[in-house]
């Protein structure tokens, strides 16, 4: 079963990031989310999942994905969260499948930098 350790931090990242236009942001969205997929489908292989359950998961992914997608799709590009986020991103999809699933060792130096940031601007949801 896909842990919520996989896809929770990967979510929290473009729920901070706001919205997005269909660029390097989004393009990095797309990259985190096919390696955070990619990981989900490795973890369900190594399981004695059956194909039922794996036909069930296959739609859960694809709506992570089209969460994340929907959740920047208003950033302007030249907003100054832009370059952090995409550098966060885009730091994340670089990360190793047993990093991903590892809540401590998902945060990047550039998320920290991002993270940073956004409480700076006051943005934090926190």
């Amino acid at each position: 079963m896909i842990s919520k350790r996989t896809v929770v931090p990967a979510v929290l990242v473009f729920m901070l990031a706001g919205h997005a236009s269909a660029d390097d942001l989004s393009d990095s969205a797309q990259g985190l989310c096919d390696t955070v997929k990619s990981c989900a489908l490795e973890q369900m292989a190594e399981q004695d999942l059956t194909p039922e359950m794996r036909e069930m998961m296959a739609p859960m992914l694809d709506n992570m994905c089209a969460s994340m997608r929907e959740g920047i799709k208003d950033v302007p590009v030249d907003h100054g969260l832009y370059q952090p986020a995409v550098g966060c991103l885009r730091s994340m999809e670089s990360l190793t499948c047993e990093q991903l699933q590892n809540p401590d060792r998902v945060t990047t130096p550039e998320c920290k930098e991002y993270e940073r940031l956004v409480r700076e601007a006051g943005l934090s949801r926190q």
